[in-house]
């Protein structure tokens, strides 16, 4: 008998052993496959690697674009920063020829460092997909970098570390918004000191994420960790405790620029949630039967993720629902497009990307144990929101010019 049991001790503990060795190789080597496609030069060569490239190449092809059509406005609005006396916002402002029916708005960076992907869409639609036959009765307001300091510093955060896309309203209550599940999860979320990639709680995260998802249920930390919170500012997904300037640039834009028309469509270009090379469409859920409706007209052929699933979350102050809010008379669509890199709709997917969220951010405020520790917790951050990857790259450009083919013709006979 007692042989017997210190056979089933030992098999116990290689099982152990090899469940510990499972988790470990799968979270620390996860490396999702990339998009069956041929990496194209042409298509890679509307990406940059810095902030001021991405804005230089956006000014460069709306001159392009406004020595080819008429009556088209670029023009830059200077940011306030402690840091930097050479931050802008760009905009290029094509108007409508005949009527002021409807307003393409296509915002990139406001997360920073996923601008990087959005800025190529935007400059690649500028030299290849825009002609001028298209502007009849619809006209476009191009936004480059609505976060040009988290662009500029590879940072998803502003300079005060508020996610802008957090930060949206009419309605200081805003801040006001409570999230509990940040709170109970906050010292799983927000680790203090240098960060340390190579310690026990970095490289066996996975353990400790499981054991909450066993507790919690995966839904209920997804929308604890991604909804927002306004009371850590140094917390990640931080909202702020009050509106950051781009609030008020983007206002007096929009109130200069929208305000003729009678139909908006409102499309912010993100990267990060869902799976590697797929163009998810991620609005939080819409009770107004009309404008819902409206929307799966403009997106038909496409699956709207509706934020009322399991495999997504809901976020307060968005500010594509704040374009909404601005014209409250207007048939006004508020879609966020977001590019996958890490397989998020698995649970390795899922977690990797929560790490490596936490680390940059507790690099971000704390520093770095050595400087492996910081090329390491970037590398992982580029991953996540401006993948390397060729394959990738080319994709994203080749998925978002055929889908912005399919809505602009959809939202043109709407």
């Amino acid at each position: 008998m007692k042989r017997f049991l210190k056979r089933i001790g030992i098999l116990l503990t290689l099982l152990m052993l090899g469940v510990l060795a499972y988790t470990y190789i799968s979270f620390n080597f996860y490396a999702p496959k990339d998009p069956d496609v041929e990496p194209d030069a042409g298509s890679l060569a509307y990406y940059q690697d810095s902030w001021g490239e991405c804005r230089d190449a956006f000014r460069q092809q709306a001159e392009n674009l406004k020595s080819r059509f008429d009556s088209v406005e670029v023009f830059s609005v200077s940011l306030e920063s402690a840091t930097d006396d050479d931050l802008t916002i760009d905009f290029c402002y094509v108007p409508p020829r005949d009527t002021t029916e409807k307003l393409v708005v296509l915002v990139s960076g406001t997360h920073g460092i996923e601008g990087y992907v959005g800025s190529a869409v935007q400059q690649m639609l500028m030299s290849e997909f825009f002609q001028p036959e298209m502007f009849s009765n619809t006209g476009l307001l191009l936004v480059h970098g609505l976060n040009a300091w988290g662009f500029k510093h590879q940072r998803r955060f502003s300079e005060n570390n508020v996610d802008l896309n957090r930060n949206f309203s009419l309605d200081r209550s805003l801040f006001e918004t409570q999230n509990g599940g940040f709170v109970a999860l906050y010292d799983m979320l927000t680790p203090k000191g240098e960060l340390d990639m190579n310690s026990i709680g970095n490289r066996f995260f996975m353990l400790k994420a499981i054991r909450k998802i066993a507790q919690k249920g995966m839904p209920a930390l997804l929308q604890a960790f991604a909804q927002g919170q306004y009371q850590y500012p140094e917390g990640i997904y931080f909202g702020g405790q009050n509106f950051e300037q781009q609030v008020e640039i983007l206002t007096r834009v929009l109130s200069e620029k929208a305000s003729p028309f009678h139909m908006l469509l409102n499309l912010d270009l993100h990267t990060g949630f869902g799976e590697r090379g797929e163009l998810h469409l991620f609005p939080n859920p819409v009770d107004d039967s009309v404008l819902k409706h409206s929307m799966e007209k403009v997106f038909d052929g496409y699956r709207i993720d509706w934020g009322d699933s399991d495999d997504f979350y809901t976020v307060h102050g968005q500010m594509v629902e704040y374009i909404s809010s601005l014209f409250p008379g207007k048939l006004s669509m508020p879609m966020l497009m977001e590019f996958g890199t890490l397989n998020t709709g698995s649970t390795v997917g899922a977690v990797k990307s929560a790490h490596i969220s936490i680390v940059e951010n507790q690099g971000a405020h704390y520093g770095y144990k050595t400087q492996q520790d910081s090329l390491k917790a970037k590398a992982g951050y580029y991953e996540m929101f401006y993948p390397p990857s060729e394959k990738w790259r080319t994709n994203a450009l080749h998925v978002s010019k055929a889908m912005m083919g399919n809505i602009w013709k959809n939202f043109q006979e709407l």
